[in-house]
């Protein structure tokens, strides 16, 4: 049986309330396991300090006695009440128990090295019954004779009260990590309840779908600008979705023209039996081929685009040059023409780096569209604006005196298929991609590109482009 590669390499995981409530009870219960041990910790360190207190200062206080009253007065010494210790014992100089009083279980306590006079030394050992004991010693100089004052006291009793609290509390760990996860499990749900909502609605959301959208929480938290996010990301998608229907519909419709065109002069002919002329070919066919040849790189060119970016190479473009070249096709188009349309021309030197044959087609773009649109006049012109803050910006300007553009349509005007002249006739009108075309490429150039009001009433369209510095050479 095969193995499910996707078993193999997918890893698991818990959804998000689980792994919050998994991974907060496990905190909760580290930090206060951990708080009961550091507890346990310092509350044994502080009453065994808290013993070692007590046997030193009554080790100090019998030793005062000692050295005032004599050796004589020792078993009145520590006849006196332990008051808190379990063992107190002088002993002589030669290591025997000169008085003594013991609680039960330290009788056999074994005598232990001895200080010098003056000095205290702490010891720790197990009595012979089991029990932790905790002894201070003191060294006596009575008359000449260092006797040494022994006292001490046992923590097992102490210990023990210690391990049962500490048990105790740590009973209530796994008490406390149950309530830590029942809370925690209520409250992210509770707080993931709008992001549920939310994932129920896209799941809702069909693809035909139109104006629908996730609900909004009311908190003005990260769940409702996630929301808000999505919204504008499906609003997005829905006015993607609408420019792909039209652009579709827009592309169909323009290649139908020609393709009708040329299907019923082809039927006709084959019907007739007679040969298409020259003439029709000429004036008819090839300009409907060349039409078609002309929309589909278009198509083709902003296909591209949008996929992987305008293809652009990156040289030297002299825009002048560019300028007047275009200037003097349009020239020779309206003389060829016998329209008689001006076109006035005028440039100033300008260099940027871009790419030639895309630029050149922005500026034949913009010229074919002001020749298809101008009554007599048109105008093309190329100036460098050193004024603006920042790197030069070349300005291409094409002026005509047609019709114009209206100003609630001047945005829309470089869409795809946008055409202002939808009743115009088809050997005048263009395809609609021409200027969305002049956009795509200007933008690709870190440029920007606008249309506004002519001088002589028609329409002007502006492109600026980033240029470089050209040198200044003396004679």
């Amino acid at each position: 049986m095969p193995l499910n590669r996707d078993v193999l390499t997918t890893p698991h995981r818990w959804p998000i309330r689980v792994a919050t409530t998994v991974i907060a009870t496990a905190i909760v219960m580290l930090v206060l396991a951990a708080a009961a041990g550091g507890a346990w910790l310092m509350l044994r360190s502080a009453v065994h300090s808290t013993i070692d207190t007590l046997n030193r200062n009554r080790a100090v206080e019998v030793a005062g006695q000692l050295a005032t009253r004599g050796p004589q007065a020792s078993l009145e010494i520590v006849a006196e009440p332990l008051a808190g210790v379990d063992m107190v014992r002088i002993i002589t100089p030669d290591e025997t128990i000169l008085a003594g009083q013991v609680m039960h279980g330290l009788e056999n306590v074994p005598v232990l090295t001895a200080p010098a006079a003056g000095e205290l030394v702490r010891h720790r050992f197990r009595a012979p019954n089991g029990d932790d004991v905790r002894v201070t010693s003191v060294g006596v100089d009575v008359r000449g004779t260092t006797f040494v004052v022994q006292v001490g006291a046992g923590t097992d009793r102490y210990d023990s009260l210690l391990d049962t609290g500490a048990i105790l509390f740590l009973s209530f760990v796994p008490v406390a990590g149950l309530a830590t996860a029942v809370f925690v499990h209520y409250a992210m749900g509770r707080v993931l309840r709008p992001v549920e909502a939310i994932r129920s609605r896209v799941a809702e959301i069909s693809t035909s779908g139109h104006g629908e959208r996730v609900p909004v929480p009311e908190a003005e938290d990260e769940i409702a600008r996630l929301a808000e996010t999505m919204n504008a990301m499906l609003a997005r998608l829905d006015s993607a979705r609408t420019a792909q229907v039209a652009f579709i519909g827009d592309a169909s419709h323009e290649l139908r023209s020609p393709l009708s065109t040329l299907s019923t002069m082809l039927e006709l002919s084959s019907t007739s039996g007679t040969p298409v002329d020259v003439e029709t070919v000429d004036e008819l066919l090839l300009p409907e081929v060349a039409r078609m040849r002309s929309m589909v790189e278009d198509l083709l060119l902003l296909a591209k685009n949008d996929e992987y970016g305008m293809p652009l190479r990156r040289d030297d473009v002299d825009l002048d040059d560019i300028v007047l070249s275009e200037g003097t096709r349009a020239r020779g188009l309206g003389t060829a023409a016998g329209a008689g349309l001006q076109v006035a021309v005028s440039v100033e030197p300008a260099r940027l780096c871009g790419d030639p044959d895309a630029l050149q087609r922005v500026v034949r773009n913009l010229v074919d569209n002001a020749r298809r649109h101008a009554r007599e006049r048109m105008s093309l012109g190329l100036t460098v604006d050193r004024s603006a803050a920042g790197s030069p910006r070349a300005v291409i300007v094409v002026d005509d005196d047609g019709d114009g553009v209206p100003a609630d349509q001047r945005h829309s005007v470089f869409d795809r298929f946008a055409r202002l002249d939808a009743d115009r006739a088809r050997g005048k009108g263009g395809s609609g991609l021409g200027l969305a075309i002049v956009a795509e490429i200007t933008r690709s150039h870190g440029g920007s590109v606008r249309v506004e009001d002519a001088p002589d009433g028609g329409a002007r369209f502006v492109v600026e482009l980033p240029v470089e510095e050209l040198e200044e050479f003396g004679d």
